[in-house]
């Protein structure tokens, strides 16, 4: 099996083919493991889940420093893992897939690699397991003028660490995920801050989010038996699907223009009031933050006061227009304003639709992926394609959260059904599985259609990363958590065709 990418997918997918003991080989684009944990090292960089469940369900980290660890906590939570799993000389480090192609004649992928010294190399593998993940392809705006910009310049996942921000004019380009960490990091050493924000973003109050773990919590966590399966829970089952009715749009709700329905309007009131309470009577400043959009439409962004606070700063300002041009060191927006910066930073987050680009992923008959995908990528189950055999998904299309839970339990079912797909080709002495056309599209109508009824399509919600140009979503689960759960627990052999 060869298996694309070292992230969390990555790591997973070695540590359980090593147990299977199937031969395989993990290329990773990177110096080390991590994925986006490796390569966003931005100020402030931070997980947005609780860190006890935000980790292998079979590998619990006792030693989390904080219940939201920063970037390089969570690095050397992964390194640690393929050390401990004793996996690490499976994989083939700073080596970049330019494309896969399945070979009907031989029954088994080819796929191109490229080493660190720019030579290419040809391997073949009876499987192909795609570990690339959702949040790894930097979008860089295309401003005029952004090219010729004499400073440093550039995106937040492509932090340069030898720049220095002391008491420099600096623009953050986009108000993200990414900007809501970086901002108050940057808001304490710039002499000024320029945050150029589209849309402003729904945020939950959450008063430990920078909080240390106390000692007597990891000595419970290590030591006491079956606290740490608790407390693991304890997170877990609360927030799995409890949010998961707030993002479905009732037709006969008359505020249509606020909120979905009504447990999402009580949602919108207390987090307004959240944000009223941390702006205080600055009427300028909250007619920029309080976001126009139904909360859970857009990524959901959880604050502890530093935000807000950061915007409150005399050396912080806050523009609600977006850039139109780079002229020299000046940043201009539509109305023509302008501001000199000596550094820009792009927090514009990544092309998150654009799954396993740039690669060329070609199956049955030379048919490339991204053409059969088109603007509308999907997949069975997220998992698998039809015309791609022995080609399993992990965070593919459809299988993002955005109301709960955890990506690294969504990956741990996913990982498992490629598993047991493996398992069925081995028992069963057969060279190649593939979903059959009608499972995949009755799949598929059930996922457009359950998405037809959420938040995430509804009219109101403009701008997110989440949706395609027509306003598909493309990337999200629709269903509950515990659906893929059951879904994924084992394969249906009826649902493929063999050969």
């Amino acid at each position: 099996v060869l298996v694309i990418g070292g992230g969390i997918s990555g790591v997973l997918a070695a540590i359980r083919l090593a147990e299977a003991g199937i031969e395989f080989t993990v290329i990773e684009k990177n110096e080390s493991v991590g994925g986006t944990w490796f390569e966003n090292r931005y100020p402030g960089a931070r997980v947005d889940v609780a860190n006890h469940l935000y980790s292998y369900s079979f590998a619990p980290a006792h030693h989390w420093t904080e219940y939201f660890s920063q970037q390089g906590e969570l690095q050397t939570y992964f390194e640690q893992c393929i050390e401990k799993h004793q996996v690490k000389q499976h994989f083939q480090f700073s080596t970049e897939v330019i494309g896969s192609e399945w070979n009907e004649a031989e029954q088994c992928w080819h796929t191109r690699i490229r080493r660190p010294d720019g030579s290419e190399e040809m391997l073949a593998s009876n499987a192909v397991i795609s570990a690339v993940g959702q949040l790894n392809r930097p979008s860089i705006p295309d401003i005029p003028g952004l090219d010729s910009f004499a400073g440093p310049c550039f995106h937040s996942a492509q932090w340069d660490p030898s720049t220095d921000v002391r008491g420099k004019r600096i623009a953050v380009i986009g108000s993200g995920a990414s900007a809501f960490q970086l901002v108050p990091e940057l808001a304490s050493e710039a002499a000024e801050l320029t945050v150029f924000q589209r849309t402003a973003n729904w945020m939950f109050e959450n008063p430990i989010y920078h909080d240390a773990v106390a000692d007597g919590k990891k000595w419970c966590l290590e030591h006491l038996p079956f606290y740490a399966r608790w407390f693991r829970f304890l997170i877990f089952w609360p927030a799995i699907d409890g949010a998961w009715e707030t993002t479905i749009v009732d037709p006969d709700w008359p505020h249509q223009d606020r909120s979905i329905n009504e447990t999402n309007d009580m949602i919108r009131e207390m987090f307004g009031e959240y944000i009223k309470s941390q702006v205080g009577d600055d009427e300028e400043l909250l007619a920029k933050v309080m976001p126009d959009h139904a909360p859970m439409g857009k990524r959901m962004l959880q604050d502890n006061g530093t935000w807000l606070q950061a915007l409150k700063k005399d050396n912080v300002t806050l523009v609600n227009e977006a850039v139109t041009s780079i002229e020299g060191n000046c940043v201009r927006t539509d109305s023509g304003a302008s501001c000199e910066v000596d550094i820009i930073v792009l927090a514009t987050g990544f092309k998150a639709n654009k799954f396993l680009w740039p690669m060329e992923i070609r199956g049955r008959n030379g048919t490339l992926l991204s053409d059969q995908w088109g603007e509308e990528p999907s997949a069975y189950l997220g998992i698998s394609v039809p015309n791609f055999p022995n080609f399993f998904l992990c965070y593919g299309p459809g299988t993002n959260l955005a109301f709960g839970g955890s990506i690294v339990f969504n990956i741990e079912c996913q990982v498992r059904y490629a598993m047991d797909c493996l398992r069925e080709l081995l028992g069963s002495g057969r060279q190649s599985m593939e979903c059959r056309e009608d499972v995949f599209s009755q799949y598929n109508q059930r996922f457009r259609d359950q998405h037809a009824q959420m938040i995430w399509e509804h009219p109101s919600i403009e701008h997110s990363f989440y949706t395609n140009d027509e306003g598909k979503c493309t990337l999200l689960w629709p269903w509950k958590i515990l659906t893929m759960w059951q879904w994924t627990r084992e394969v249906n052999p009826v649902e493929y065709h063999y050969n």
